[in-house]
């Protein structure tokens, strides 16, 4: 069984930073004005979208298609309640990758996000997700 560590300390007020043993850092901050960081519930959509886009990234590289763009929007929903987790999440995933089709995508996008991603496998929540195929002459929306 794998563990991971991680610290998080507090710096001022509702601002924090996490460090890793490796020495990487990121920035948590729960401040209205001047942000430095992210908060923890969007760290949470950005870890969960980064983590099924590394599997999408492989698979898309074994199958030796360029990827000239990709990015997941994230939408999160939760209940006017605390603790407030997600109830609901939708990954929009636009691709501009030559040559992939639609079954193809969307194959790729439910692997990575309902077989192969950590993250989405910690959370108790509906994650959906959409794909959209960007050709050189606009964009095609698939679901």
């Amino acid at each position: 069984m794998a563990t991971k560590t991680t610290t998080v300390y507090h710096l001022v007020d509702k601002r924090f930073v996490g460090i890793t043993p490796e020495g990487q850092r990121v920035m948590i901050d729960g401040e209205t004005h001047a942000q430095t960081g992210m908060r923890p519930m969007e760290l949470l959509l950005n870890a969960l979208g980064a983590c099924a886009a590394y599997d999408i990234v492989e698979m898309l590289k074994k199958r030796r298609l360029e990827v000239r763009s990709y990015h997941i929007e994230l939408t999160g929903e939760r209940p006017d309640a605390t603790p407030a987790p997600y109830t609901r999440i939708h990954a929009k995933h636009v691709f501009d990758v030559p040559g992939l089709d639609e079954k193809t995508a969307t194959r790729f996008v439910d692997l990575g996000m309902n077989k192969y991603c950590s993250v989405a496998a910690s959370l108790n929540a509906a994650i959906s997700f959409e794909v959209h195929l960007q050709a050189a002459e606009g964009v095609r929306a698939t679901t």
